[in-house]
């Protein structure tokens, strides 16, 4: 099998809410889909993209220029079975590994749909098994007043969510009263999670966060920059609640330092941001190996992605069984796919049924939130 040629469309869908955390806010969601055409009449869907422009530098439309004007000429006539031969040839591209991350993903996961598709199989046999088909799901609390926040925790606690991840990084106080406005709204015994997104230094993380562990949280995720993991170490020492790596947590070489380092009890994992499922799964052992724990969050996908995510939870025993994510309706005011990935009544998530990624690209809603225009 050959790949003979790969689309790559835009596609931008408002938010149901403006999402707000430390790097800024953002009212639309701009996601790469790619379809990857093959000689044996199979076709990958890919997707990718980024909720704010971070530590990669990339964003919509880099990604496309990415994919469209160098990835795509380097990948016609490979096959799609060979994922490593593949990664290899895109990381050779410029010369590292760190670099592209987001548009790696959207190939990645193209080619995994594809060879499900040809062994019709899902992807997560392709990761190594199904061990598991029904996930928990978290989600997080966008920044508003510690009122209004507490509301929404309210309102997605009795939907069936089993954790919350409040999100902080402004002003001191403020996130303070967050963190017990949301914990008095939803009881003593319902977790919770703070997430700095990187926005405090040592000096801030360590009495502000210790006064947040009073509130009895699981977990506390990239409380300082990401390049400090000096920092990071110093602020795990410090708190008694397990620290989890994000923003610091891109690319395995980034996981081997993370443990050196001892600047982490967890990582937090999103195909989009570590370069796709193949480059993933290459962390989750390494982290594991490392004895850290691994999450699954998202960065808000439409369905490709989320199916994305859902496969490689139920692939890797090692992923922790509440997922950050469960569908695209969750944010979005509408998806890509029909039908959509949706969640159950009672909150869970479960895994696609049929081959690759088991879901349905829609034409129709491509054309509704595609941009179609080129760019040089």
């Amino acid at each position: 099998m050959k790949i003979t040629n790969i689309q790559c469309h835009r596609v931008t869908i408002p938010y149901r809410n403006p999402y707000k955390m430390a790097p800024g806010e953002t009212r639309h969601k701009k996601q790469i889909i790619v379809l990857v055409e093959t000689d044996k009449g199979i076709t990958g869907v890919g997707e990718t993209g980024v909720t704010l422009i971070e530590r990669g530098g990339e964003t919509q439309e880099a990604i496309y220029i990415t994919i469209r004007k160098y990835f795509t000429p380097l990948l016609i006539g490979m096959d799609p079975f060979d994922i490593g031969l593949v990664i290899d040839r895109l990381e050779g591209f410029n010369q590292g590994r760190t670099g592209f991350l987001c548009a790696k993903a959207a190939i990645d996961t193209a080619l995994y749909d594809i060879m499900g598709k040809a062994v019709k199989q899902p992807v997560a046999k392709l990761l190594g098994g199904i061990h598991r088909t029904a996930f928990k799901v978290s989600r997080s609390l966008g920044v508003k007043t510690p009122k209004e926040m507490a509301e929404d925790a309210v309102r997605l606690k009795a939907m069936g969510y089993a954790m919350l991840t409040i999100k902080v990084g402004f002003d001191v106080k403020e996130d303070i009263e967050r963190v017990a406005a949301v914990r008095d709204a939803v009881g003593s015994d319902y977790p919770l999670e703070v997430d700095v997104n990187g926005a405090y230094n040592v000096e801030v993380a360590i009495p502000t966060l210790r006064k947040m562990e009073r509130y009895g949280i699981e977990a506390i995720e990239q409380p300082v920059p990401w390049w400090d993991l000096q920092g990071m170490k110093e602020v795990r020492i410090a708190l008694d609640t397990p620290i989890t790596a994000d923003e610091s947590a891109w690319t395995p070489h980034d996981v081997a330092n993370i443990a050196r380092a001892g600047a982490a009890d967890t990582m937090s994992l999103k195909p989009v941001k570590n370069g796709g499922l193949f480059l993933s799964r290459r962390m989750a052992e390494m982290a594991e190996a490392a004895g850290m724990g691994v999450l699954m969050g998202s960065k808000h996908p439409l369905s490709p992605g989320t199916s994305a995510i859902l496969q490689f939870a139920a692939a890797l025993p090692c992923v922790h069984g509440v997922l950050g994510y469960g569908s695209p309706l969750e944010r979005l005011v509408d998806d890509i796919c029909d039908p959509p990935l949706e969640m159950n009544k009672d909150g869970t998530v479960s895994l696609p049924a049929g081959p690759g990624l088991g879901v349905t690209l829609s034409h129709e809603k491509l054309r509704k939130y595609g941009e179609t225009e080129a760019l040089a």
